[in-house]
């Protein structure tokens, strides 16, 4: 079974599937699914979802497409945040919003401004339990190989309630690897402390902060998982610097989240990817 590789000595492709199943997606499920499929098909082994991504429907989406090679993929989800009472309301009427909204505008921008205005979230140990068992019964898998505390506050980390009840799922099998997916560089900081946490996921923006995250996982023999593939691929694939960024260059950089729903760009991105690695073995 692939798992996310700690102090691996390449980074892998993470296809990040946050926008699988939204109403802003313009992909039914069959074009959903063929899209999973094809990231499969060129090689990608890394998912990346939430129970909170499409109202549960990423996950769904997912379960249905990797199903057949379950135990040739490394699946990971998230919980920790809920929807508010107005977008559960919406995942109801989520065919005909996105037929409206590929129409209309003005309905496109206030379904966006409705889902930017953030939701609540829950790390109470009985919801988190629930979020991840229910995760597992939608991706149609008994595991997952990470299973990530979706954006808690500072507070969270310190709470013993929850990191025991969570030591108890993992000894259970119910998941591979803890991991924490951050809003921001202090918390992934805070992550890479913890002595609980195996993987952190955080933005890389080329700052020295986010350098010293990367440093402080490779020192506590952690992974760290980065967002930003537009800019850290890009650059580098359009010649502007050479192969990954001198400060993301740790062993702890275990992968790098890609997102898109067209297969074209997926296309390109796999390409990238693959031309800065060897870009990478030759520096």
């Amino acid at each position: 079974m692939p798992l996310m590789p700690v102090l691996s000595l390449e980074p892998v492709l993470v296809f990040g599937c946050s926008r699988l199943g939204s109403a802003l997606t313009p992909l039914d499920r069959q074009a959903s699914i063929a899209l999973v499929r094809r990231a499969y098909d060129l090689g990608v082994r890394h998912f990346d979802t939430a129970s909170i991504y499409g109202q549960g429907d990423s996950e769904r989406l997912l379960g249905a497409a990797l199903e057949p090679d379950r135990a040739k993929v490394s699946l990971a989800s998230k919980a920790g945040q809920l929807l508010t009472p107005k977008q559960a309301a919406l995942a109801h009427l989520k065919p005909l919003v996105r037929w409206l909204a590929a129409r209309r505008g003005g309905l496109r921008q206030r379904v966006a401004q409705t889902r930017a205005q953030g939701v609540p979230r829950c790390f109470q140990p009985d919801f988190i339990e629930r979020s991840l068992r229910e995760s597992l019964a939608r991706l149609r898998t008994d595991h997952l190989d990470i299973f990530y505390l979706h954006s808690p506050s500072p507070e969270v980390l310190g709470d013993a309630a929850l990191f025991t009840r969570l030591a108890a799922l993992q000894r259970q099998g119910l998941f591979l690897k803890l991991g924490v997916s951050c809003d921001d560089l202090q918390l992934a900081q805070l992550a890479a402390a913890h002595a609980a946490i195996e993987v952190v996921q955080y933005e890389f923006d080329g700052s020295a902060a986010a350098a010293d995250v990367m440093q402080a996982l490779t020192r506590e023999g952690k992974s760290g998982l980065v967002r930003g593939f537009s800019r850290l691929v890009g650059q580098a694939w359009e010649g502007t610097s050479h192969a990954w960024p001198q400060k993301l260059r740790a062993p702890a950089f275990s992968g790098l989240v890609m997102g898109t729903t067209s297969i074209t760009h997926l296309e390109q991105n796999v390409a990238a990817f693959r031309s800065v690695l060897n870009m990478g073995r030759d520096v």
